[in-house]
C-alpha cells in the first residue's frame, strides 16, 4: 500500500495487478511511500489511518482473472524469482507462498502440467479476490488492460499532472494473449471459476466465447463464498509478511 500526504490518495495493490509497477513509480515521481504491506486491503489501512487519511482519495488496480489465472499458471511453471523452490517463502515461515501452491508447483514440473491441468487442479471454487472486499472504498479503478491510460487518469482524479508513461516492471514471461490459454474445451470450466467474479465487476468475457452463460449454482457458490472469504480477510491477516524485494527497497527508501 502507498499512500502521499502531499497529494491524499491511497492506492491499494492488488496480488497481480501492476502493484509492483505502480507502487514503485507512485513513490519515485508522485511522493508516495509505502504503508504496512504490499497487498494490505484498505479495511488495514483504516485501522490505523487519522480521520484525516480516512479522506484520502482511495485508488486500485483490477485485471481480469483469465489473464490473473494464466499468470499465475505461467509465474508458477517458470518459477518466477524462485519463489516455488525457496522453503523460506511460504507463509508458515513467515513469507508470501501458500503451501498448497508450493507443492502444487513441483507437482506441476514432474507432470509437466497444461493450463487445462491448472485450472482443474488450482482452482476447485469460484475464483474471488481482495477487489471484492476494496472496490466499494474507491474513487478509481484502474483496469489491467489499458494501464497506461488509467494510470494518468488516476493520477488526473487526485489531481497530479502526470510526468511520464508508466514504466512495465516484473512483467510475467507468457507468448501471445492469455486468450490464447482458453479453448472449447476448457471454457465451460473457466465460466463456472471465473464467470460470476466477472459479472460482479463487469469484466467482458472473451469476444470468441458465444453467449457466455454462467450457471446459477457457480452464482450462489461465489456469494455464499464471498460472505466466508470477507470475514476471513477482514479478521485473519497473513498480508504482514517477509517483504518482497521491490517492496523492501521502497520501504528502506521512501519510508
Amino acid at each position: 500500500m502507498i499512500i502521499s500526504h502531499k497529494h491524499k490518495y491511497v492506492f491499494v495493490g492488488l496480488p497481480l495487478a501492476a502493484s509492483t509497477a505502480i507502487s514503485k513509480e507512485l513513490c519515485q515521481m508522485y511522493d508516495g511511500k509505502p504503508i504496512l504491506s504490499k497487498h494490505a486491503i484498505y479495511q488495514d489501512f483504516l485501522k490505523v489511518a487519522t480521520k484525516e487519511e480516512k479522506k484520502y482519495k482511495v485508488i486500485a488496480c483490477s485485471r481480469n482473472p483469465l489473464d490473473i489465472s494464466v499468470s499465475q499458471y505461467t509465474k508458477m511453471m517458470n518459477n518466477a524469482n524462485g519463489n516455488y523452490s525457496n522453503g523460506s517463502l511460504l507463509r508458515k515461515n513467515g513469507g508470501h507462498i501458500k503451501q498448497s501452491e508450493f507443492e502444487l508447483a513441483q507437482y506441476f514440473w514432474k507432470k509437466k502440467g497444461s493450463y487445462d491441468d491448472f485450472l482443474k487442479e488450482f482452482y476447485k471454487v469460484p475464483f474471488d479476490n481482495f477487489l471484492s472486499v476494496t472496490a466499494s472504498y474507491c474513487q478509481y479503478v484502474m483496469r489491467f488492460d489499458r494501464l497506461q491510460e488509467d494510470f494518468e487518469k488516476a493520477l488526473l482524479s487526485c489531481n497530479i499532472e502526470p510526468k511520464r508513461p508508466l514504466p512495465i516492471v516484473n512483467k510475467t514471461e507468457k507468448k501471445g494473449s492469455y486468450e490464447d490459454f482458453f479453448n472449447s474445451s476448457n471454457q465451460k470450466r473457466a465460466l463456472q471459476v471465473f464467470g460470476p467474479y466477472m459479472l460482479k465487476h463487469n469484466i467482458s468475457f472473451p469476444t470468441v466465447w458465444k453467449q457466455p452463460k454462467v450457471s446459477a449454482w457457480s452464482k450462489f457458490s461465489f456469494s455464499i463464498l464471498a460472505n466466508v472469504r470477507k470475514f476471513y480477510w477482514l479478521n485473519k491477516s497473513y498480508r504482514d509478511t517477509i517483504p518482497q524485494k521491490v517492496y523492501k527497497e521502497l520501504q528502506e527508501k521512501y519510508s
